[in-house]
């Protein structure tokens, strides 16, 4: 059996080559278009050519431009036309210098998909936002839920610029009251602050190493951070207070140790609230400024240490204003100046009178005699504090001694008030003993009228008067007298 040969007879080789040629030069002609997936964009929405041509349509016959295997990588052919791409990447500039993998084109910008396309948007179907800083993660919809697009925020779509008159108008619509102090506290440089996610919104000030508390919670932004600054901006009270005059210089510059954010006063020292007043006894009222005008501070009547005072600084001031005065006044009542004075001035408007009126004798004796020791507070005021009872009225009399005697003179005693008619009964002057049987602070009338208890009480309580009133008698009967009136009263 005769075995059939695999070998192309001489026509079929030549019509093979002839096909083949023929195919080759069809591939030539059309530029590879027949293996072209589909017609390339005739979009390009910036005013530059690329190379020689506006878009990738017009070499679209010319695949090699952009696909030479085995001897040109693809994103190389991409950037010989796209110059201004391969300045972003060499200088690591705006978009294309920011993003990795930036070699790989196509991923982003792929094309083949008909002369409407853009390729340049169809890169934003896969873009990381949050590479340029500002994540979408609270940007989907807006306030109303309705889907937000790019051109929401991105107004012109030329190089994609943010609209931050966007920014301000969307969140306005929500609360116009908070965007307009926003807008005059911080101004309209959102992303300064803002990166989408949202970092302000978590935003603690205590991590900014300044607590905000007390008052603090009161104060706007911009009160501090002045033109946005908000940067190593220094934290110590006196970069915002200026410190007070009445301490200036005899403190260190830390306020927190005297003072606290709730209140500047009182301060407080060693842990406890501070009041010179209160705790000292001593009001800082009229100590504001010296006789010259100029600001007391609390190292001019401390020093170095204002747990120390010695009152010379009282008389060494004082003196310079009236050495006269000072002397006298310490002569006659010493050094210890707190003893009398408190700051308010409780001594500087007295009057004696308004405790106790100083005329008659009481004019002549000097304050010594009665404040014994400079002991002037609750001074008592009766005449027994200073004058022994008579041993002739000694526990008849009572205490009330001015009933009978004066200032002026102390003999002859007199009776000076005396409401009830000393000639009751018509038969002249009655002598004390008759109605004061006992002392003369206490009466009766029950030594000359007859004393039925029990009759007397029955007619009274017919007239309302019970028998615990009984003994006061001149309560009714002032002139000594039954009246109708005084029926008629009760």
């Amino acid at each position: 059996m005769r075995r059939r040969s695999t070998i192309l007879s001489f026509p079929g080789i030549v019509l093979l080559v002839l096909l083949l040629s023929g195919l080759g030069l069809t591939l030539w002609w059309q530029g590879g278009l027949a293996f072209s997936p589909g017609d390339l964009s005739a979009v390009n929405r910036q005013p530059i050519k690329l190379g020689s041509y506006n878009s990738h349509a017009e070499f679209e016959r010319e695949c090699h431009l952009c696909h030479q295997p085995l001897v040109s990588m693809q994103n190389e052919l991409c950037v010989s036309c796209h110059i201004d791409v391969s300045d972003q990447i060499r200088t690591k500039a705006d978009l294309h210098g920011i993003l990795e993998n930036v070699n790989r084109c196509a991923e982003c910008h792929s094309d083949h998909r008909g002369r409407d396309f853009d390729p340049r948007l169809g890169s934003l179907e896969n873009l990381d936002h949050a590479l340029f800083g500002f994540s979408l993660i609270w940007h989907q919809v807006d306030y109303a839920l309705s889907p937000l697009d790019c051109f929401g925020c991105h107004t012109d779509d030329d190089h994609f610029p943010v609209s931050i008159q966007s920014c301000a108008e969307c969140h306005a619509d929500h609360d116009v009251s908070f965007m307009s102090v926003h807008l005059r506290d911080f101004g309209d440089g959102c992303l300064d602050c803002h990166d989408g996610e949202d970092t302000m919104v978590r935003f603690d000030h205590a991590d900014a190493r300044f607590s905000l508390t007390g008052f603090h919670l009161e104060v706007g932004c911009a009160d501090c951070h002045v033109d946005n600054q908000f940067e190593d901006l220094p934290s110590d009270c006196v970069n915002c207070h200026s410190e007070p005059a009445v301490h200036l210089g005899s403190f260190d510059q830390d306020c927190s140790t005297c003072h606290n954010s709730g209140t500047w006063k009182p301060a407080f020292l060693e842990g406890q609230d501070f009041d010179h007043l209160n705790q000292t006894e001593f009001s800082l009222e009229k100590h504001r400024a010296d006789f010259a005008g100029s600001p007391l501070t609390c190292v001019g009547c401390h020093g170095s240490n204002v747990h120390e005072f010695a009152t010379a600084t009282c008389t060494f001031c004082h003196a310079q204003n009236d050495p006269g005065f000072i002397g006298l006044h310490q002569a006659q009542y010493g050094d210890k100046c707190l003893e009398c004075h408190d700051g308010v001035d409780r001594m500087h408007e007295f009057t004696h009178a308004d405790f106790f009126p100083l005329d008659g004798r009481h004019e002549e004796i000097s304050c010594q005699d009665c404040h014994a020791g400079n002991l002037y507070k609750d001074t008592p005021d009766e005449c027994a504090a200073c004058h022994l009872e008579p041993q002739i009225h000694a526990g008849y009399f009572g205490l009330t001694c001015e009933y009978c005697h004066l200032t002026s003179d102390w003999y002859p005693a007199q009776l000076i008030s005396h409401k009830f008619p000393i000639d009751h009964g018509g038969e002249g002057q009655v002598e004390c003993q008759v109605c004061h049987n006992d002392t003369y602070d206490k009466y009766s009338c029950y030594g000359c009228h007859e004393h039925h208890m029990v009759e007397i009480a029955d007619k009274h309580f017919e007239i309302g008067i019970t028998s615990q009133n009984l003994p006061t008698c001149t309560d009714c009967h002032a002139d000594g007298r039954v009246k109708e009136s005084n029926l008629k009263d009760n």
